[in-house]
């Protein structure tokens, strides 16, 4: 039986998220960058475009905007959407809209509510056409993907990475390129396609080398650790996850919280690969490391996935209460922060579990949690999978 969802606990990333800042001069520049980096954290793939919204001279749009984003970085998502929503009755020209859509696109995202955030990034994409706003084209166009990608509609997704792709090239835009190649290599890893999603990582790797970006290099180290983790070939995945830490040894800004993000996750991934390789105890040491790290910069999603990934191991272990217990825990974290498609998949894990144990009343009352859930949300791909 398949234990799905959260558990799988391989996480790739997205090489340097785009943002498309003209500057940040305001007086609240400096909470603003704060809340930018957090956002970063959370949304790994999604390009985070803003236009000219930093700067707006229209104190109640500066307002609105400034709150909005400070409750994205706080994972109130709803109230930051309504925030955006309120801005967008506010004069704006149409690139700001696109902005304002493309946040708008984001949080619902994030929320797992795939067909707003569709909705929303569509009429981002327009509005940035009408402008003529290519930056804000290509970062419609790569948002597109990823929820493309979230559903499971894997070629979608890479057909909207390669038109996001095609106008990253005409305006010599090499981090949203290199942001790009990263996408696709998700895509074509999610399809099983390892070797394709290894070339474009070592694509993304060699642009990175060439704009000097250490912090993107250290992510797609991750990625390749991630593919080879799934090719089944761990001690090539080590070598790169060892790779990440070294790399983020060398930055050595211990104090960036996206750093710190990477570092946790890498520890999470390290965990994973010794589960394969069913050294237990190894896999359960670094995922108490990954679940510090997450806790001092207080990020509950990777809590979450953190606390399903041990419940994985002990699953293997055979030790099905501390399994149960830190699936709920998982489930307590994902519910905290409406991750709805976390909490459905973590109903397939706790089915499974219960499946395990023979506890036939149990099993079914999850897998149709489960079910529900994957319904309400439109995953088809999830819903066939919690069958599986």
């Amino acid at each position: 039986m398949e234990i799905a969802g959260i558990i799988i606990g391989i996480i790739g990333l997205a090489s340097g998220l785009y943002f498309g800042i003209r500057s940040l001069r305001s007086k609240a520049a400096p909470e603003l960058k704060r809340d930018i980096e957090k956002i970063k954290t959370q949304l790994e793939q999604v390009s985070i475009y803003l236009d000219g919204l930093p700067e707006t001279k229209d104190k109640k749009k500066k307002a609105l905007f400034e709150k909005g984003m400070s409750l994205m970085a706080g994972y109130k998502y709803e109230e930051a959407t309504d925030l955006f929503r309120e801005c967008l009755t506010l004069e704006s020209d149409a690139s700001e809209k696109s902005a304002l859509l493309n946040l708008m696109g984001n949080c619902f995202y994030a929320r797992s509510k795939w067909d707003s955030a569709l909705g929303s990034l569509k009429q981002a994409l327009e509005a940035a056409e009408e402008a003529k706003d290519e930056k804000g084209q290509a970062a419609a166009l790569g948002n597109l993907g990823v929820v493309y990608q979230a559903k499971g509609e894997w070629d979608k997704a890479i057909e909207f990475y390669n038109r996001g792709l095609k106008g990253s090239e005409k305006i010599g835009d090499e981090h949203g390129m290199v942001q790009t190649f990263n996408n696709l290599g998700t895509g074509y890893q999610l399809k099983g396609e390892w070797d394709k999603a290894i070339q474009f990582y070592n694509r993304a790797l060699k642009g990175l080398e060439k704009i000097g970006d250490e912090h993107g290099m250290v992510q797609t180290f991750n990625n390749l650790g991630t593919v080879y983790q799934l090719k089944g070939e761990c001690d090539k995945a080590i070598e790169f996850y060892n790779k990440v830490l070294k790399g983020l040894e060398k930055i050595g800004d211990v104090e960036d919280p996206l750093m710190k993000h990477v570092m946790a996750q890498t520890f999470n991934n390290l965990g994973t690969v010794y589960q394969l390789k069913g050294e237990w105890d190894k896999a359960v040491e670094f995922h108490n490391k990954a679940l510090k790290g997450f806790e001092k910069i207080g990020e509950e999603h990777g809590m979450a996935r953190t606390y399903g990934n041990m419940g994985n191991v002990y699953r293997l272990k055979g030790e099905w209460d501390k399994t149960i217990g830190f699936y709920n825990r998982a489930l307590k974290g994902l519910e905290k922060i409406g991750d709805e498609h976390g909490m459905a998949q973590t109903y397939v894990n706790l089915g499974a579990v219960y499946h395990l144990k023979a506890e036939w009343v149990k099993a079914i009352e999850f897998y149709n949690k489960a079910l529900k859930g994957l319904e309400k949300i439109g995953d088809e791909h999830g819903t066939a999978k919690s069958f599986y």
